[in-house]
């Protein structure tokens, strides 16, 4: 196994989440994910809401996944100072001893609690090629230093070799609306592979909307690229293999692929596409959607920040309306952009309020931005519209009788 990795996590603790049970013995529980280890997912959010945290059952040689331990019932000294450590010890499939690591910061420094609080060293681990197949252990020891007590929990992940996963078409939305929290990259690389239709579109233009997502995907998980690699070479059908290409090119890995003839020349193509910077000012549908792949791939909050920033486009508003009521004449260019631009604040006003609806994180990442994302008066006004809006929408769902 690869050496674990130690990762700081500096981001100050101001959206502690709630423990909801007290005990007189300082306990924790260990969560074996493969969620961002970045955190967005726990620190975004509002204190209202408690972080959704998948299990990881199994991995693949060369994923990465966390390890985090979660404390509670700790105790808190002098001046509110809480002072936690923690061992945490890798068993293999044979029950011989493999990676560990010893006191490790699990939380060091004041808090006015009680709260759930995540390690302060997070780890994150993977297996190497050599490694054997096989259910692992994973042993973690908390050292609760101001009440001096101990809490011990165990947790198992399986390491497979790698395969890709079968999905189904009838999955996929269902798939990605929960991927944010319950990413599995093995199953993103076996969707990509059974598009329907090109990444192409008829204008010749990159399908942002899907390619960035993928994009993103195959960036935090490197693990990936060599059995894209591999399929490219064993399997891969013709448009498949130009699919690849064009993703490839994104990651900057195309030479990793043996290319040759027509798909050398199709390779050659694909330099002179312009790729937008989805950070710049938002003036196209194609920024949107580049950002809202990034948000789904990898949970971050940054995009959705970006995102609300196309609202302060309503100073736009009416044209559309102008336009077609014969005020301005559509073939002016100046024109033709603030048209666009408004078409822009619409759809970032209907994409939010829609993904809002259908994913917990990103409804808790707008409450979190709206109560601490220091937005500007018309941002915080667009998006407190769509808050009220789902949540009252949650609301008539939840009394409304099933049938």
């Amino acid at each position: 196994m690869r050496r674990i990795i130690l990762i700081l996590i500096v981001t100050v603790f101001s959206i502690p989440v709630s423990a909801t049970e007290q005990s007189t013995d300082f306990d924790m529980f260990v969560a074996v994910t493969l969620q961002n280890p970045e955190m967005d997912w726990w620190f975004a959010i509002s204190s209202e809401f408690g972080p959704e945290i998948s299990k990881a059952g199994s991995v693949s040689k060369g994923e990465y996944f966390m390890i985090l331990p979660i404390f509670k019932d700790y105790g808190v000294g002098k001046g509110q100072s809480i002072n936690i450590t923690y061992d945490i010890e890798m068993i293999k499939p044979d029950g011989s001893k493999g990676e560990h690591e010893t006191n490790c910061v699990g939380y060091q420094g004041k808090e006015s609690g009680p709260y759930l609080i995540p390690a302060k060293d997070v780890l994150i681990a993977c297996f190497d090629p050599e490694d054997p197949v096989g259910e692992y252990t994973i042993n973690v020891v908390a050292h609760d230093h101001i009440k001096n007590q101990k809490s011990k929990k165990t947790e198992k992940i399986r390491l497979e070799n790698f395969r890709l996963p079968e999905v189904k078409d009838d999955k996929a939305d269902k798939w990605f609306f929960a991927y944010p929290t319950h990413p599995r990259p093995a199953e993103a690389m076996a969707y990509f592979l059974k598009a329907p239709s090109s990444y192409i579109n008829e204008k010749g233009e990159p399908v942002w909307s899907a390619l960035w997502f993928f994009k993103c995907v195959f960036e935090d998980n490197a693990y990936l690229v060599p059995h894209m690699v591999a399929f490219f070479k064993e399997t891969a059908t013709t448009q498949q293999k130009k699919d690849i290409i064009l993703l490839f090119h994104l990651i900057k890995k195309v030479d990793m692929l043996p290319l040759t003839g027509e798909l050398s020349e199709y390779s050659k193509t694909l330099k002179n596409f312009r790729v937008p910077d989805p950070y710049s000012e938002i003036t196209t549908a194609d920024k949107l959607d580049m950002l809202w792949g990034e948000f789904f791939a990898t949970s971050r909050v940054k995009p959705i920040r970006q995102i609300i920033t196309a609202f302060n486009l309503s100073k736009y508003s009416g044209t559309l309306e102008k336009v077609k009521a014969g005020k301005l004449d559509p073939r002016l260019k100046e024109v033709e952009e603030d048209a666009m631009k408004e078409a822009v604040f619409q759809a970032a006003l209907w994409s939010m309020k829609s993904n809002c609806r259908r994913v917990p994180l990103l409804f808790q990442y707008c409450a979190g931005l709206y109560d601490f994302g220091k937005l500007d008066k018309n941002e915080k006004g667009y998006l407190g519209v769509i808050l009220k809006t789902v949540s009252e929408d949650k609301k008539i769902q939840e009394d409304t009788p099933k049938q």
